[in-house]
């Protein structure tokens, strides 16, 4: 991980995992989505207790909530920007691992890269997905984020990628790419909930 100069102190690294989709083209809450005998929502809750200090599940008002006590409601309700403007919004000083729940292939070498790889000197760490962009959707976020982030906000630019294609971030090569795939529809579903099954995940 990059060092910040002496006189500053590294935040502390919280986790967000971002439910609070709307699931239009799923036809159901991906948040409860089962892999294996978990809702996916638990299972990235789980992932990201390994590094993070404390963990929040982010779902809209109308969202079943999962029962852990950091169930975060979020108020802007403007997709993954509106549940990372709400994590910050309960706390600007940490930096926020994001993850989000229609990315069930994202296993612990993909996060164990990213944090170990994180840079707090830049706005966010990311991956670069197959087209070469910042993939949003795992990502760590700086608390000087915060600001240009609500502006975008603000401005009706309500886009991650968009965010993270205009600003100082550090770009990483996932060590796997394959796990950088988000799974949106019912066909795909039923594909990589079998892969997973078949690899015991």
């Amino acid at each position: 991980m990059a060092l910040l100069p002496d006189t500053e102190v590294t935040p502390p690294l919280w986790g967000l995992v971002l439910g609070g989709g709307l699931s239009t083209r799923m036809g159901t809450d991906k948040a409860w989505l089962a892999y294996g005998n978990q809702p996916q929502w638990k299972r990235a809750y789980e992932r990201l207790q390994r590094y993070c200090e404390c963990v929040y599940v982010s779902v809209n008002p109308e969202q079943q909530r999962p029962s852990v006590a950091n169930c975060q409601i979020d108020s802007y309700q403007q997709g993954p920007m509106g549940g990372l403007l709400t994590a910050f919004g309960t706390n600007s000083s940490v930096a926020w691992l994001v993850l989000a729940v229609d990315m069930p292939l994202v296993q612990h070498v993909t996060l164990e890269s990213l944090v170990q790889n994180r840079n707090p000197a830049s706005l966010a760490t990311a991956f670069a997905g197959a087209d070469g962009l910042p993939e949003p959707l795992v990502t760590i976020y700086e608390p000087r984020s915060f600001s240009q982030i609500r502006l975008l906000f603000e401005k009706n630019h309500l886009s991650l990628r968009k965010f993270l294609t205009t600003s100082d971030v550090t770009l990483l090569c996932p060590p796997q790419p394959s796990e950088l795939i988000s799974v949106d529809t019912p066909e795909a579903y039923r594909y990589w909930k079998e892969q997973l099954a078949s690899s015991s995940c």
